[in-house]
C-alpha cells in the first residue's frame, strides 16, 4: 500500500509587518489578489507579529527592520524561536552587510530589499509557499 504525502491542506497564511500603512495596504492587497488561496494579515508593530505568529502560526512572514517598539530583528529572533517552521523573509529599507548578518541570526530564511520588491518579492512568495506543501 502507498502511503500519502504529507502534504497540508490548510490554506497558507502570510503576514505582513510593516508599520507604513501604505505600504502595508497595498502588499496585502496584492498578496491577496497574485495569491488567492493564501490567507493575508498585516500589522504595523513588532508587538503585533509576535501576537499574530503566536495565535496564527503564518507559514511566511513579510518583516520590515524599523519598527516602533520591538524591531523586526528582535521579532524575527522570537518568532523564529516559537515557530520554527515559519519562514521570515525581511523585507526592508535596509541592504547593508550588517543588517543582513543580523537577519540571518535572527533565522530569516530570506532577505528582500524594497528596491528589488517589485521584481522579486512574487518569486521569493511562490518559492516558500511551493516548499511548505512538499512531502
Amino acid at each position: 500500500m502507498n502511503a500519502m504525502p504529507n502534504i497540508r491542506t490548510t490554506p497558507a497564511s502570510i503576514l505582513v509587518v510593516e508599520d507604513f500603512a501604505l505600504l502595508r495596504s497595498s502588499v496585502v492587497q496584492w498578496l491577496q489578489n497574485r495569491f488567492p488561496g493564501c490567507l493575508v494579515h498585516g500589522v504595523d508593530s513588532g508587538e503585533r507579529a509576535l501576537e499574530h505568529a503566536r495565535s496564527a502560526r503564518p507559514d511566511i512572514v513579510l518583516m520590515d527592520i524599523n519598527l516602533p517598539g520591538i524591531d523586526g530583528i528582535e521579532a524575527t529572533c522570537r518568532i523564529k524561536a516559537e515557530a520554527p517552521e515559519t519562514a521570515v523573509v525581511m523585507l526592508t529599507i535596509h541592504d547593508t552587510p550588517q543588517h543582513r548578518a543580523a537577519a540571518a541570526d535572527a533565522g530569516a530564511a530570506g532577505y528582500l530589499p524594497k528596491s528589488e520588491m517589485e521584481a522579486k518579492l512574487e518569486s521569493t512568495v511562490e518559492s516558500l509557499l511551493k516548499s511548505r506543501t512538499r512531502p
